[in-house]
């Protein structure tokens, strides 16, 4: 389980709880439109079972980078193809394939 503590004064605060899913960056698509700031594309390959999510960031999702105990703010300008990731999901997840949905929150591990 990660603890999580953030050094800002933000009226956002991190959500504590296990993420819904954790996987790596595929593919980046900033998009910068109608609070929208792009697209990320994450796959995990456990258990030999393939799992692949188009999820959105909007302007409102909290992006948290972690950089060893600390973690800190971060933009959409600072995600990376192959970056691990925890995401947690705001509203429903359209079970088409791949997968989609919204980020609430995303850290990068």
């Amino acid at each position: 389980m990660m603890v999580v503590s953030v050094d800002c004064t933000s009226a956002t605060k991190p959500i504590e709880t296990e993420a819904d899913f954790i996987g790596f960056i595929t593919e980046i698509h900033p998009m910068q439109e109608r609070g929208i700031s792009g697209q990320i594309s994450v796959e995990s390959h456990a258990d030999k079972i393939v799992t692949k999510y188009v999820v959105t960031i909007e302007d409102e999702t909290l992006i948290l980078q972690q950089d060893g105990d600390n973690i800190r703010n971060a933009t959409f300008a600072a995600f990376e193809t192959k970056q691990w990731v925890q995401i947690w999901f705001s509203g429903p997840v359209m079970e088409s394939w791949p997968m989609q949905a919204t980020a609430k929150q995303v850290v990068i591990e």
